[in-house]
């Protein structure tokens, strides 16, 4: 044998790793895609350096934004544009900002003008690449879907994303006198309050598998989290009674309202929990259709080793692999046994143990966090504090970089060992002790891996012993989330790029044939309303009605495919640009199976985009004709056209532009609406309702029993009309059909604006515009207000009216 053939076996032993006899090659061929695929294709997070941790009304909101990628854990250089969104607390966007990141660092800011309510304001920041990964269907109801001009556009704005960078943080009123800065928050006008006190939120009782499933005769590892329905963790104790002579479980909450128990399901049987809160709350749950085959799955740190307790009753090869960030670091072929790995064998932070057979099945799955004692060590100390200074003191700070290994600050340069980092000062008397309170290690390491929202992170990192590895163990199997999902990077075809990497602002689109027969007052475009307009669709008593109710999209739709390939002109231009400079950019290219991308060039500021679509072979080579023309009378642009003939004509096309922005925000939680209690690091702490508590100074103006006075001067919504009118035909909702003036309605009495999904975006306003704006041709100097209430919602909640 000679020394190449050695090294080539010594390599692959190397990747083997714990196999102890020859792995399968299906086996391999799939650990081997999913290696290369988190190697090859990264992925990034993001985190967002703010300021302070409250603000008010006329404060400026300064941040620092910072990418890393995944499969080296530096700076990352995939996007160059950051979109960062500032969301009020009624779900409505208030601004968005395109930010540019250079070496994986940016910054930017927000305003807050006084012509804003206060409240808890969120900041929400991602990637275009991000957007790849983790997409979702926004609950609605099957009959939102009519609002849109095919099923393709309907399934575009309802995708939703399941894990963005985001940030919760309240903005009180302007303080009346300079200087003082009591937290007074008043709402929006014109929320309705309800004549009695609404119900309690409810208990909630979630049970988490280990590892995802539970099969029939297999010890079986189960997490259970109580919680109200805001998010309030509750503590208590659980009891699951087994078989007759068999006794009772009991299991008690041991972290932010977490607990585990483990029990051996029996074929056919059913059982259940039962939680009781140490208020004498209660919930159940049952446990029932247990798998006849599969795999179990129990992770558990013993001293410096991970030890994986693997039981099966397949007759089949099978294979595990364990990754970190994406990127594979072991793979074995595996049966029924238990495997250790040393703790410093592995990296820091969430891991990924993956158990599959060689079809591509997945039949495990468990995430657990590795932590080191470097991560409690603080990396960066600052020193010559005082504990007061005068207005506009000189302050002289010295910061030391902590030597020795652990996470230390993103290197943000080019060259090997320049580091750079991101200082805010800020008066301790303007900050709130929020529960929103992580950092940049909590995010990479923690918080952009799982879902939902992680009150105070920083907390697990404070102490390395078996009650904070306790707690991470728990909150890993209760709101763990997959952004590595194993079978999109180990299969071909169960991934594709949807959005790409942006190095400057990339827009795209698509051109569809317009049907102008259907636009008119004719007899089907009638129909088609009267369809739309149907009050029984939405009638609890009509189900027979739609049962009839036959709607034939493809007959009724207003916009076909290219039968051949368009020329796209688009132009981009500078309004307040200095006169004789260059102002206007152009640009052509044809379409590609009907779509178009436009990769914009960097400016600062705002532009107008105009973009147009034309069958040029069926133009007279004699007759130049124009492709924009505005009026100076209409505020718009002038365009020089003396050597153009003007021709009116209908549309030929619809161009429709498909922006990458989320539209749908989440509901807060009990802890993202609350601030936290001082403390002691060195308190034996628990997350209970002990540890929250409103601030005296607080002061929330509202009342109940009806509706206050509206305030005109601040709508909670204002959108220019041509803007909404462009906005609405790029979201591919029916606002060309001018006749339609009535959204649906329920009972035929107000107009149902819950009908789109939860009616708490601004974009959801768009979908019923024509009730508020009619024409969309009218002049571009009028703006539509609208004051309707709109409120963060889950499932389908109930939207408020004025």
């Amino acid at each position: 044998m000679n020394r190449a053939s050695i090294f080539l076996l010594l390599c692959l032993f190397s990747f083997m790793g714990m196999a102890q006899e020859p792995v399968d090659s299906g086996l391999t061929r799939l650990a081997e895609r999913a290696r290369i695929f988190g190697e090859r294709i990264p992925q990034e997070k993001v985190f967002v350096q703010m300021d302070n941790t409250c603000y008010f009304l006329g404060d400026t909101i300064w941040f620092s934004a910072f990418t890393r990628r995944t499969n080296s854990g530096r700076p990352s250089k995939i996007s160059r544009v950051l979109y960062a969104e500032l969301w009020n607390h009624d779900g409505f966007l208030v601004e968005r900002k395109l930010v540019e990141m250079r070496n994986g660092r940016g910054s930017g800011f927000f305003a807050l003008p006084d012509t804003l309510y206060s409240g808890y304001f969120e900041l929400r920041a991602y990637t275009r690449w991000q957007l790849n990964w983790g997409q979702t269907e926004h609950h609605h109801n099957k009959y939102s879907e009519l609002w849109f001009y095919n099923k393709a556009m309907a399934k575009d704005f309802f995708r939703d994303y399941e894990k963005l960078y985001s940030r919760v943080f309240p903005v009180y009123d302007k303080p009346n006198v300079e200087g003082e800065y009591n937290r007074d928050m008043t709402l929006r006008p014109l929320r309705r309050y309800f004549k009695n006190d609404p119900e309690p939120p409810k208990l909630l009782l979630s049970l988490f598998p280990e590892g995802g499933n539970m099969v029939a005769g297999m010890p079986c590892s189960v997490v259970f989290e109580a919680a109200l329905e805001d998010g309030e963790y509750c503590e208590g104790s659980l009891s699951l009674t087994l078989s007759q002579g068999e006794g009772t479980i009991v299991a008690q909450t041991e972290n932010r309202g977490r607990g585990s128990f483990t029990f051996t399901p029996e074929e056919g049987k059913s059982y259940e929990v039962l939680f009781t809160s140490s208020d004498g709350k209660t919930a159940k749950q049952k446990i029932k259709d247990f798998e006849k085959e599969g795999v179990s799955l129990q992770v558990n740190r013993q001293d410096d080793e991970w030890v994986l307790d693997i039981h099966t009753n397949l007759d089949k090869p099978l294979g595990m692999t364990i990754m970190h960030e994406g990127v594979t670091s072991r793979f074995a072929q595996i049966k029924n046994e238990i495997i250790k790995i040393k703790n410093e064998e592995l990296k820091s932070g969430i891991n990924q143990v993956t158990i599959f057979d060689e079809e591509g099945r997945v039949w495990a799955d468990r995430l657990f966090f590795v932590t080191k004692p470097e991560l409690t060590k603080p990396t960066i100390s600052i020193s010559g504090l005082k504990a007061e200074y005068q207005p506009f003191e000189e302050i002289d700070l010295t910061l030391t970089l902590s030597k020795g290994e652990g996470i230390h600050p993103l290197p943000m340069g080019e060259r090997d060992g320049e580091r750079g980092f991101s200082l805010a000062v800020r008066d301790a008397v303007r900050q709130d002790n929020t529960f929103d309170s992580g950092n940049i290690m909590t995010e990479m390491l923690l918080a952009s891996e799982i879902k939902g929202f992680v009150p105070q992170p920083e907390w697990f990192f404070e102490k390395d012993d078996e009650e904070h590895r306790r707690a991470l163990d728990l909150l890993m199997m209760t709101q763990g989330w997959r952004r590595f999902a194993w079978r999109e990077m180990a299969l071909p075809g169960a991934w594709e790029i949807t959005h790409p990497a942006e190095q400057s602002q990339i827009v795209t689109g698509t051109v569809n044939k317009y049907d102008i027969s259907l636009t008119d007052n004719s007899l089907e475009a009638e129909s088609y309303i009267e369809r739309l307009n149907l009050v029984e669709f939405r009638n609890e008593n009509s189900t027979q009605a739609e049962k009839n109710f036959q709607f034939n999209r493809d007959k009724f739709n207003l916009h076909d495919k290219l039968k051949k390939e368009v020329l796209v002109h688009a132009e981009i231009i500078k309004p307040d640009a200095p006169k004789n400079s260059q102002s206007t950019m152009t640009t052509e290219l044809t379409t590609e199976q009907g779509t178009f991308k436009l990769e914009l060039p960097n400016f600062y500021g705002d532009c107008l985009l105009f973009v147009t679509a034309k069958d040029t072979t069926l133009w007279d080579a004699k007759t130049r004709k124009l492709w924009l023309k505005k009026f100076r009378e209409h505020n718009w642009i002038q365009m020089e056209d003396d050597e153009y003939e003007r021709v009116r004509e209908d549309a030929e096309f619809y161009v429709q532009l498909q922006f990458p922005h989320p539209r749908w925000v989440k509901p807060y939680t009990y802890y993202q609406t609350n601030i936290a209690l001082p403390r002691d690091t060195n308190d034996d702490y628990r997350l209970t309702t002990d540890n929250t508590h409103m601030l005296d100074e607080v002061t929330i103006r509202s009342r109940r029993n009806g509706l206050r006075r509206i305030d005109l001067s601040k709508p909670v919504y204002v959108v220019d009309a041509y803007e909404a009118g462009n906005l609405a035909m790029d979201a591919g909702l029916l606002t060309d059909l001018y006749a339609l003036k009535e959204p649906p309605h329920i009972d035929n009495q107000k107009p149902d604006l819950s009908a789109m999904g939860h009616g708490n975006t601004g974009e959801i306003a768009l979908a019923i515009i024509n009730n508020y704006i009619g024409d969309m041709n009218m002049e571009r100097r009028y703006k539509t207000t609208i004051y309707w209430d709109s409120i963060r919602v889950a499932g389908d909640g109930v939207t408020n009216y004025p």
